[in-house]
């Protein structure tokens, strides 16, 4: 299925910051452990649901299986293809923390990326 620029841009409304851990010297030997922001993307923010029983829920639970590390799902989010963007990186929007866990390239084309993603668990 082929999306056109527009309908994609149209979805893409939330604006997020990506972000990478960051390490500074506490002096003491240890290190003090932040995040820095490598830039602002828009994206579309996708609650992963369930379906049973008749009934549609927000699930927050999805299993990645084929030897992949498990770990709760809670949303899919989408957006235009960005170069090096990792596991060890999160998203924040607005007051809330989502941490990927899994980054695809969208049919290998290099057009958008569909992250897995897990809200507000520290990593």
């Amino acid at each position: 299925m082929t999306v056109s620029n527009k309908t994609t841009s149209s979805r893409l409304r939330h604006k997020l910051s990506l972000q990478q851990e960051s390490h500074t010297p506490d002096g003491a030997g240890g290190y003090q452990k932040s995040w820095s922001t490598l830039m602002d993307l828009w994206a579309e923010i996708i609650p992963i649901t369930t379906s049973g029983a008749g009934n549609s829920r927000s699930s927050g639970k999805e299993i990645l299986m084929a030897g992949q590390v498990q770990s709760e799902i809670s949303h899919k989010i989408l957006l235009r293809y960005q170069d090096g963007i990792t596991p060890a990186m999160r998203l924040l929007y607005e007051s809330r923390v989502f941490n990927i866990r899994y980054v695809a390239n969208s049919g290998e084309r290099r057009n958008t990326l569909e992250l897995l993603v897990q809200e507000g668990v520290a990593t």
